[in-house]
């Protein structure tokens, strides 16, 4: 896993100063995808998204650890969502899950929308917890239609999504076949 996520950081560090420091000391890495499919995602992604490339920038500067996970039996309405773990010193643990039921630009997309997500609670330090993040999507978001009691969503992340979509339809790079099992490309 650490090679295939060294692979995704040596793409990053052609894009950005930041990323490249980052590329450096890869054990350092904030977004931890738990998945091989979810590597070739976060890469074939950040290749062909500014956007992505962005809130990745963001939050491998930050204090915030994301594991990216793959779900193949999450709801058919629900696209991804993003749940709090747990706070341990200065580093506070998250994790994005993306439904599989979805071509990979569309799962793109989703990891896009969650990792916007997942910068509105870097950029509120009292998020703390469970409750506390709850707390922050009462005050920023709106209750989420997509049949989850409890779910919230965001404006922003809405758009992040939107935008990043748009961005995949203006290029196109393929995955290699040997992460594409498992899901279709568009």
């Amino acid at each position: 896993m650490r090679h295939l996520l060294a692979l995704v950081l040596c793409d990053l560090a052609s894009t950005s100063p930041l990323a490249a420091d980052f590329a450096e000391s890869w054990r350092e890495a904030r977004i931890r995808p738990q998945d091989p499919r979810l590597t070739a995602l976060l890469r074939d992604g950040m290749t062909r998204s500014s956007t992505l490339r962005a809130l990745v920038n963001r939050i491998e500067a930050s204090n915030l650890i994301v594991y990216v996970t793959l779900s193949p039996i999450m709801k058919a309405s629900l696209a991804g969502k993003l749940t709090w773990i747990s706070r341990a010193g200065r580093f506070r643990y998250l994790r994005a899950t993306i439904n599989t039921e979805q071509n990979a630009d569309q799962m793109i997309a989703t990891l896009a929308h969650e990792l916007q997500h997942a910068v509105e609670v870097l950029e509120d330090e009292t998020v703390s917890d469970q409750r506390s993040l709850q707390e922050l999507y009462k005050r920023i978001g709106r209750p989420s239609h997509s049949g989850i009691t409890g779910g919230w969503e965001t404006v922003a992340a809405q758009e992040t999504g939107f935008r990043v979509r748009r961005e995949l339809t203006s290029t196109t790079v393929a995955i290699p076949t040997a992460y594409a099992t498992g899901f279709t490309q568009s």
